[in-house]
């Protein structure tokens, strides 16, 4: 099946919705304990109870996110890379989760100061790196779509009928 029909490769709204709310979740609760880990240099209690709070966040909505990664690698991601669309954007955005999956397994179990900051240093980048990739991937997979270039064919025979006029 060299082209899966479009609602195969296209996430369905429910989907779409608990993906990007676990996303938000995941980069505003990265964020806001990087920030206050790395930014305030006297932290109060309510700053380390709110960071401890945001890191427990965070750790839960990595697990969600898992399986919605499992999820998107059964339909979404084996239809779209058979259909060749948004592949290299996708490999990549996938290797960068990759990347998040091993650095969060590593500073969950890793024993060493050394390592644990540079793993720190790596997830954070990675983190803030996929935000942005997903808003390429998704912006790319728009504009590759089959509906939204046939559309873009017409209108633009429908210009040149016009101007020939």
């Amino acid at each position: 099946m060299p082209y899966p029909r479009r609602d195969l490769v296209r996430l369905k709204r429910l989907q779409r919705c608990f993906l990007y709310a676990v996303i938000a979740l995941l980069f505003v609760s990265g964020t806001v304990w990087a920030y206050w880990n790395y930014l305030v240099p006297e932290p109060g209690d309510f700053v380390l109870s709110a960071k401890a709070w945001a890191i427990k966040i965070h750790g839960g909505a990595a697990m969600a996110v898992l399986v919605l990664v499992g999820m998107l690698l059964n339909g979404h991601v084996r239809f779209a890379w058979r259909a060749r669309r948004n592949r290299g954007n996708g490999a990549l955005f996938l290797a960068t989760f990759g990347i998040l999956t091993i650095t969060g397994y590593g500073l969950y179990y890793s024993g060493a100061e050394r390592l644990r900051a540079w793993t720190s240093w790596i997830h954070l980048a990675a983190g803030l790196a996929l935000s942005l990739l997903l808003i390429l991937h998704i912006w790319i997979g728009k504009r590759t779509r089959p509906a939204a270039q046939l559309q873009k064919r017409r209108a633009s025979l429908a210009e040149s009928t016009w101007s020939g006029r």
